[in-house]
């Protein structure tokens, strides 16, 4: 038994390993070193001290004459196993395809704040979106902090994205079309219209998750595409927790979707709900069978997370109260679910304005 993305595992002597790095070899590879115990916790903890007992090492050692390159290999490597496997993939695509091309090789002691403006307007200029260019700042402000360098700098605004949702019209028509397939995947995109679930989450779900008896959905994992940080070039699939503690959530099953569940529900539990099988389906190749469903019915094209926009501007309409809704959709704050995800339509608006003309 291992813990997956810790390189944490259960030997057959009865004892716990744990791998850390310890050095990068001057070919890119990793010289790794190990620890035991009687427990998980136990290795955890020890490595956990090792590592942090290196990191203070290397901060007496190391000096500004060094260039951002080696400071950003160093807090890669700091950050490694600590955090989800799908996160430092994203620092490292960050850090590898965005910063060290442009600061790599500038002396720590030179990078100011009009360095990380000069290069924020040129990710501007290359087209990419606030939200982007946060996360891009972000990570280089935590590489900054790790070399011991500290200044503010105003992170650009985020820009409110224009979610659109599918018309009353549009979602009878694909349930339609969904009822009358009734096939497995298409089933996956009436799930999401009825629950909100994300499309990693969809991917992941399995019949194991789902507990007919109490009527309710379990949302423990989700299942994602990320950069191979080993080969530096490839892509893997993970499924791992979602990426909040919030986003672990129960969802309560309707009755419209009870009964389509019951009649479709396999004999193996331990199987995915997209296939039925213990083949999963991965998010790139589903979304396309979702695009492929649309052109199919003659719906304009929607991303799948406005599958979940439309069920939650739907569970306002009927009336369900902001809180509710939010720990059904997995949100750590309520403002979250009001601001990103609720779009009331020009019909519902209406209505609220005449009840205030007839008050």
């Amino acid at each position: 038994m291992s813990r997956k993305g810790e390189n944490i595992f259960y030997r057959k002597d009865g004892r716990w390993e744990a791998r850390y790095v310890k050095e990068q070899l001057e070919n890119g590879k990793y010289k790794y070193g190990y620890v035991y115990g009687k427990s998980y916790m136990e290795v955890k903890q020890k490595r956990n001290t090792i590592l942090l007992n290196s990191e203070k090492l290397k901060q007496k050692e190391v000096s500004s004459r060094y260039t951002f390159n080696y400071y950003m290999d160093r807090w890669l490597q700091s950050i490694k196993f600590l955090v989800k496997s799908s996160t430092y993939a994203h620092y490292y695509s960050i850090v590898k395809n965005h910063i060290k091309p442009y600061l790599g090789n500038m002396e720590v002691r030179n990078i100011k704040p009009i360095t990380l403006e000069v290069f924020m307007n040129q990710k501007f200029e290359e087209g990419f979106s606030n939200k982007t260019i946060r996360d891009m700042i972000v990570v280089l402000k935590q590489i900054l902090s790790y070399a011991n360098i500290s200044f503010k700098f105003r992170l650009p605004k985020l820009q409110k994205k224009d979610i659109k949702i599918l018309t009353k019209k549009e979602q009878k028509t694909l349930e339609k079309e969904i009822l009358k397939r009734k096939d497995l995947p298409s089933y996956g995109v009436l799930l999401s219209l009825y629950t909100g679930l994300r499309i990693g989450e969809i991917c992941a779900l399995k019949w194991s998750d789902i507990d007919l008896n109490k009527k309710v959905i379990h949302i423990n994992h989700t299942m994602l595409r990320i950069m191979d940080t080993e080969t530096h070039s490839k892509t893997r699939v993970v499924i791992e927790e979602p990426k909040t503690e919030h986003s672990k959530r129960e969802i309560p099953i309707c009755k419209f979707l009870y009964q389509i569940l019951i009649e479709i529900k396999p004999t193996n539990n331990n199987t995915y709900f997209l296939t039925g099988t213990k083949d999963y389906i991965e998010p790139r190749t589903y979304y396309n069978k979702y695009q492929k469903l649309l052109e199919d019915v003659g719906i304009k094209k929607y991303g799948f997370h406005s599958l979940r926009h439309t069920f939650a501007t739907k569970c306002i309409e009927i009336g369900m109260d902001p809180k509710s809704l939010s720990e059904i959709l997995g949100h750590s704050d309520v403002k979250i679910t009001l601001s990103l995800y609720v779009h009331p339509t020009n019909y519902l608006k209406s209505v609220y304005l005449e009840k205030l003309g007839n008050h």
